[in-house]
């Protein structure tokens, strides 16, 4: 037995909650957008923090084992 299937007007979903919106829209409303934009700040921040600390990791010992005098 095969159930048809209905198609759905064309559309895309809320990038942070899944709600379906219109095709030009990423999100369903500010509240969505400023969570997106708050997480992408967050991550953002944290890849630095990273990036920042691997740089430590690599260079102070470098100059922990120079050779004194």
């Amino acid at each position: 037995m095969v159930i048809g299937l209905t198609k759905a007007a064309s559309h895309k979903h809320c990038i942070v909650c899944g709600k379906t919106i219109e095709e030009m829209d990423s999100f369903c409303d500010e509240v969505c957008e400023s969570k997106y934009r708050s997480a992408q700040r967050r991550q953002t921040l944290f890849f630095l923090v990273f990036i920042g600390l691997l740089v430590l990791m690599l260079i102070v010992p470098v100059f922990l084992k120079a050779p004194q005098g």
